[in-house]
């Protein structure tokens, strides 16, 4: 979890499925620019750096953004996967990318890229079929959730820094439908989109511990991907065509009311969420 003391330029990036991101000055939420061009864009993540990753699932393309640039940086193509989820790790500078499926209608895959170049690496996880979000921990740990595709139970695995092969775990609390996950500097938090929830759990082993939560109140149900940023939890939601959609902030670990939210009028249905800093 990325602290903001001593950045010069802060920016929230918000994915919206009807083709754009919608960025905004953070914390006061001052529209900054639209980025447009995407088919279905979801998960976002940012690196040390500032730079921002879009999962562009629709065109089976990652597109990297320098901290409020308009024009792409680099575009990391997956041929055969969707992507859906992103992290980029604090320790290396690699990029991991959940992808939800695959073309033709097939089990989903991790591909990391050392350093976000080249050509990636392609992981499987044991019992994933689909594979929703993934997040680094601070010692380049990677921790993913998806579904089982015989019964669409909930997953989590974790890929232990330098290794080859992913480790499913349990949690000891039910997770209806999984949403976002992210290591808040202690332990990774879950989302369940379902309850409108976030589970912070500490892993050991195959088995994963629920040490807190946070309940997040909302009107309608929260979209799929938070993002922690210090004390504060930002998540776009609003699901029904009749909602105007916001971007909550909540206070960290509290959860409640929101403290503050930003409408966003047009937007179809608000997916991912990531902050960039730059000095």
């Amino acid at each position: 979890m990325d602290g903001s003391g001593g950045y010069e330029s802060r920016l929230l990036y918000v994915s919206d499925d009807r083709g754009s991101v919608e960025v905004f000055s953070y914390p006061d939420g001052k529209p900054e620019g639209i980025l447009t061009g995407f088919n279905g864009p979801s998960g976002l993540c940012s690196d040390r750096q500032g730079d921002v990753f879009v999962t562009d699932t629709g065109n089976q393309d990652i597109i990297e953004y320098a901290h409020g640039g308009t024009q792409p940086i680099a575009n990391l193509m997956e041929f055969q996967y969707y992507p859906y989820g992103c992290s980029v790790d604090p320790t290396t500078g690699n990029l991991a990318v959940t992808n939800f499926d695959s073309n033709p209608a097939g089990p989903g895959s991790v591909s990391i890229w050392t350093n976000a170049r080249g050509a990636p690496r392609t992981y499987t996880a044991p019992n994933f079929n689909v594979y929703m979000f993934c997040g680094y921990d601070d010692g380049g740990n990677l921790y993913i959730d998806g579904a089982n595709a015989g019964t669409t139970q909930t997953q989590f695995a974790l890929l232990p820094q330098g290794s080859t092969s992913f480790a499913t775990f349990s949690v000891n609390q039910r997770i209806g439908y999984p949403g976002g996950i992210q290591w808040d500097g202690k332990a990774v938090a879950i989302e369940d989109v379902s309850t409108d929830t976030l589970y912070l759990v500490k892993v050991s082993g195959s088995s994963g511990t629920v040490v807190g939560s946070s309940q997040l109140n909302a009107r309608s149900h929260l979209v799929v991907q938070f993002w922690i940023q210090g004390r504060t939890i930002i998540v776009p939601y609003g699901v029904s065509n009749r909602d105007v959609k916001k971007v909550g902030f909540w206070s960290y670990p509290a959860g409640g009311s929101p403290t503050s939210t930003i409408a966003v009028r047009k937007a179809t249905e608000l997916v991912g969420a990531t902050v960039s800093l730059a000095k």
